[in-house]
């Protein structure tokens, strides 16, 4: 939200599927790749390290 991202724009500059990220909003565990792969266009956009930690984001 901060970010200004939809689903969309933060797959396409993360390369992960619409679908996990869906399921990282929802608290279902995900790979930690992807996750850090998200976590790496956030701190990007917002200008300050997101680590997988500080998002809450379940990893298997």
């Amino acid at each position: 939200m901060k970010a200004a991202l939809n689903v969309s724009n933060l797959s396409r500059l993360s390369g992960v599927s619409c679908p996990t990220i869906e399921k990282m909003e929802k608290n279902k565990p995900v790979r930690a790749d992807l996750a850090s792969a998200i976590c790496r266009v956030l701190s990007e956009k917002l200008g300050y390290e997101v680590t997988i930690e500080s998002a809450e984001i379940q990893t298997l």
